[in-house]
């Protein structure tokens, strides 16, 4: 029995099964599909990164950090493919600096009436 075929077997191996078709997944012998549950398995354990999901709505913030471990070239082609100021991005970024602006005022206002009233 496949490691996919485990009632409790690992997310990532059910994400992947899923995302192959059956025509292909039936094509395989069951050497080469535990030999692919081994690579999943490898590169989803050796992901040592944070993952921070917001979820607001029907919408949602993640942020993702860590070590990069991409090639330059790949990074150059993912930079010319999602740049970070396209159209898509704007709406984010403008809220992003319209609450960043209104912390940093809501932070002097009261840095300075903690001022005003050690003063008097």
């Amino acid at each position: 029995m496949l490691q996919s075929e485990i009632p409790n077997c690992d997310q990532n191996l059910h994400w992947f099964w899923d995302s192959v078709g059956d025509d292909v997944h039936q094509t395989l012998t069951t050497e080469q599909a535990r030999s692919i549950e081994d690579a999943v398995n490898r590169t989803t354990t050796r992901a040592n990164h944070s993952d921070v999901q917001l979820h607001i709505g029907k919408y949602f913030i993640r942020i993702i950090a860590g070590k990069e471990r991409r090639s330059p070239s790949r990074l150059k082609m993912d930079q010319a493919n999602n740049p970070i100021f396209a159209k898509k991005n704007i709406p984010v970024i403008a809220t992003y600096w319209v609450i960043m602006l209104l912390a940093t005022l809501c932070t002097i206002a009261a840095f300075f009436s903690l001022f005003s009233q050690i003063s008097i």
